[in-house]
């Protein structure tokens, strides 16, 4: 069996869609040593990081879309994979071949004010027709498989939730290291709350400094770690007082070897998102010990529940009141960090691996002459 991938969003950074790509392939082709496996990326190379993964470079100017129903398309007409996976969301437009489509979230279906219109409608498009025309689809979380029968008619039996995982770099990290972490930014001897990811208006971040200001009043060693981009969740003035606050730390980015000190070096991570598919970063700071405080919504609710302290609403004082119980409660900290210890392994991505490995094997068996 010949199977080929979308990579498009491999790259030096791979986060999010490349990053379950770069977990899982590696795996399969491990759990599936007779079959081979190529995976299709832009100009920027994952390199070694997929053994036993063949690359094909395909070039690339501009829009994934266009890469997607061009150099991507040729190569699959030319290679004729026996099954591809189509990691980002979308099939090619007029792509004949058998697929297994990965339905992240959809977002840009259930909440299309978030996006420009266009986008937004021609998303809604793509994303029905791929799923219509794939032979089965995966999800992360039975949130999005809700979702998805919410919005369109597709059979349930087509869809597989399968959960993703947390990578073995995540584990508390020693206490020595993390010290002088917080010592080199300037962060010793402060408690922190965090948050990682890209700042969008649903994951309320100003809602969650605002929280923080308010618990200074009772604890003034208490600051905030913000790491991520502001891709309009916060206005300008909004983004300008936070930046002011002396008690903030705001970096764009980390670089991938520093985010278990990251998370290791917070008292409590905080994700107050209103919309996920999945959660990776939540997930992260548990996995290195640190009890996280989540929006009981979407998939996180489902994911997380009895993991971190769920708050049911982001209103300052609902938030104010989760951080006051994951930083001050010992014993109910000390219960979370017990909880995800042992549910652990079920975020698993060699669970993962095994568990597409299987509908892949049952697609092939299945599209086999009697």
């Amino acid at each position: 069996m010949k199977i080929a991938a979308d990579g498009f969003e491999l790259g030096r950074e791979a986060r999010g869609v490349g990053r379950v790509l770069l977990n899982l392939l590696p795996r399969l082709a491990k759990l599936l040593p007779q079959d081979s496996f190529l995976v299709y990326t832009k100009k920027e190379s994952a390199g070694s990081r997929l053994p036993g993964v063949s690359e094909v470079v395909l070039p690339w100017r501009d829009g994934y879309l266009r890469w997607l129903n061009g150099p991507l398309l040729r190569a699959l007409r030319a290679d004729k994979p026996d099954i591809f996976l189509a990691s980002n969301y979308v099939l090619p437009l007029f792509y004949p071949g058998m697929s297994v489509l990965f339905e992240h979230d959809i977002s840009v279906v259930s909440h299309p004010e978030w996006y420009p219109r266009k986008y937004a409608l021609t998303r809604k498009f793509l994303t029905g027709r791929s799923l219509k025309r794939a032979a089965a689809v995966v999800v992360p979380s039975e949130f999005t498989r809700r979702e998805i029968a919410a919005h369109f008619d597709i059979p349930d039996a087509k869809i597989t939730t399968i959960r993703y995982g947390v990578e073995d770099a995540f584990r508390p990290q020693p206490r020595d290291a993390v010290d002088r972490w917080k010592k080199d930014l300037g962060l010793a001897g402060k408690r922190q709350v965090g948050f990682l990811g890209s700042i969008f208006r649903r994951r309320h971040v100003a809602e969650l400094v605002r929280a923080v200001a308010r618990l200074r009043q009772e604890m003034p060693d208490l600051g905030v770690h913000i790491v991520g981009e502001n891709l309009g969740g916060l206005d300008r003035a909004e983004q300008n007082e936070i930046r002011a606050l002396p008690w903030v730390r705001w970096d764009a980015a980390l670089r991938e070897e520093d985010l278990a000190l990251f998370y290791s070096s917070l008292d409590v991570f905080a994700y107050l998102s209103e919309y996920e598919g999945f959660g990776f970063p939540p997930l992260e700071a548990l996995a290195c010990g640190t009890p996280a405080v989540v929006l009981g919504r979407s998939s996180l609710g489902e994911l997380f529940r009895g993991l971190a302290v769920t708050v049911e609403s982001a209103e300052v004082e609902d938030v104010a009141r989760g951080l006051r119980s994951a930083l001050t409660d010992d014993s109910s900290r000390a219960a979370l960090v017990r909880n995800f210890a042992a549910a652990r392994d079920a975020f698993s991505w060699s669970r993962a691996a095994g568990e597409l490995a299987g509908l892949l094997s049952g697609l092939n068996a299945g599209a086999r002459p009697a």
